[in-house]
């Protein structure tokens, strides 16, 4: 497992070797890697958790296996388990779709999170993806 990985580096390393991993996948990431994090000092204290989207309905149409629920869930879970934990995240406006009340969704996503930082994009077409061959890019660029 990622988390048993983690702990077998952070235990082998010198404590002074601080370590950082990157943009786990909501859907995929379980407690045993927070404990991890919580146990090591040397494996740093920050998340990055690309939510996408604050808005369950574009989340599924985004294919991306989780809810804001669930993602809301392990965010609360991760600040439990890591009291210092500082957060950060990639966020896309406009994918196709979107609402306006889907939009607002994701900025009280960025209230309730309090992240620390974000990267935050225009959703822009990729070309062999499920969205470009399958979804209507609707979304005005205003």
């Amino acid at each position: 497992s990622f988390a048993g990985l983690l702990e077998k580096v952070a235990g082998a390393v010198d404590p002074e070797v601080r370590i950082r991993f990157t943009s786990p996948h909501p859907k995929d990431f379980n407690d045993d890697v927070l404990r991890v994090i919580q146990k090591f000092p040397n494996v740093c204290n920050n998340l990055h958790m690309p939510a996408q989207s604050g808005s369950s309905s574009n989340l599924q149409r985004m294919r991306r296996g989780y809810t804001r629920e669930a993602y809301l869930d392990l965010i609360h879970r991760a600040r439990e388990i890591i009291p210092n934990l500082t957060l950060s995240t990639d966020l896309i406006s406009g994918f196709c779709g979107e609402t306006e009340e889907e939009h607002q969704d994701t900025l009280s996503l960025m209230d309730e999170a309090k992240y620390e930082s974000a990267f935050c994009f225009a959703y822009s077409r990729r070309d062999k993806t499920y969205a470009a061959r399958h979804l209507e890019d609707d979304v005005d660029q205003a």
